[in-house]
């Protein structure tokens, strides 16, 4: 339980420091809108490439949300999460 805990800290963390630093950024919308991209491509390469390494991360909206807000960043703590949890 503690493990999940701290992780779930970990996350908010990290969501919090990206939606400022989107902000901060004089072209939020560009910013925001390729770092989406980015994080949803990358998840579905993850997902392409995990069938040979076993590494699988379902696609549903949570996943795509955080792909979408954290970007690669964010697909790279999902496949770390999967691999502790």
């Amino acid at each position: 339980m503690s493990a999940k805990v701290f992780l779930g800290c970990i996350f908010v963390f990290y969501i919090i420091v990206i939606i400022i630093s989107y902000i901060k950024s004089k072209r939020f919308f560009t910013v925001s809108l390729l770092s989406a991209l980015q994080g949803i491509c990358s998840l579905f390469a993850v997902n392409l490439i995990g069938q040979y390494i076993a590494v699988h991360i379902p696609v549903n909206a949570w996943t795509l949300g955080i792909s979408s807000i954290g970007g690669v960043s964010g697909v790279i703590m999902m496949v770390l999460c999967d691999g502790f949890i």
